[in-house]
């Protein structure tokens, strides 16, 4: 099975410092562009997969959280305990291999994150029959309210890049992903985290409320919660600069980078 990843070489193992970043349901490495290239070129190696099924990777999906952290477990098992990065599916996948595969993450930073994700009965329906349905129902639950077309780089239109990214999944992705998040109980597994980890949520995020967010850093001992004003389920995204200060921030508490 090929694995698709940024940059495209693969983990830069043995490498002093290293970021591996994992995407959500139905995405791929795209959604962590203004960090990959923002910390490459800063000397930061990094890591950004195509999970197995999406993007250019191949492969198929796994059925659940737990079988996705093996695989994770496995690719950067070479890396030295990096800094994992995940968004939504991919803050599961992030804590479940904190917790169950010991020594291979160094620190946690999970993004639009909740110890347990229960998915809407309309968007698991839409995910199996309508994709383009589904891309739209995620796209309009990823923004901020008054967020409808404005972004950062002019002649780009967020809310439709978060669906083109949907519905260029495989078919079944997407459904695949919806079930092992609604499957998953992260409860007792954030309890066990012992890796130290940062939460970051948008304060308009209506796809993982920013509530969920904080209660889920409530119950990882010694968790700390970042909330980015005016983002949605994408803070990364939505307010880059900020996100990024936050992550060199990180980096700078272990000694991994100084200075913006």
């Amino acid at each position: 099975m090929s694995v698709y990843a940024y940059p495209s070489q693969g983990p830069p193992a043995g490498s002093e410092v290293v970021v591996v970043f994992v995407h959500g349901a139905g995405s791929d490495h795209t959604v962590w562009r203004y960090q990959t290239r923002w910390l490459v070129g800063r000397g930061v190696a990094v890591w950004a997969p195509d999970l197995p099924g999406h993007g250019r990777s191949g492969g198929e999906p796994m059925a659940s959280i737990e079988d996705w952290a093996k695989w994770l477990a496995f690719e950067i098992g070479d890396l030295g305990s990096p800094t994992v990065v995940g968004h939504s599916m991919g803050s599961l996948i992030a804590l479940e291999t904190a917790v169950a595969h010991p020594g291979s993450v160094g620190r946690l930073l999970l993004v639009g994150a909740a110890a347990e994700m229960p998915v809407h009965p309309d968007l698991i329906a839409a995910a199996e029959e309508d994709l383009p349905r589904a891309a739209a129902m995620i796209a309009e639950w990823s923004m901020p309210p008054a967020h409808r077309g404005g972004h950062l780089e002019p002649g780009l239109w967020e809310q439709g890049g978060v669906r083109r990214i949907v519905e260029r999944s495989r078919p079944g992705v997407l459904a695949a992903d919806l079930r092992a998040c609604a499957a998953y109980d992260g409860t007792s597994r954030a309890e066990a985290c012992v890796v130290p980890t940062t939460v970051v949520a948008g304060s308009e995020d209506r796809m993982v409320r920013a509530r969920a967010s904080r209660q889920l850093a409530q119950a990882i001992p010694g968790a700390r919660y970042v909330e980015i004003a005016g983002a949605g389920h994408e803070p990364m995204l939505q307010n880059p600069r900020e996100f990024n200060r936050l992550l060199w921030e990180i980096l700078a508490s272990d000694g991994k980078g100084s200075g913006l």
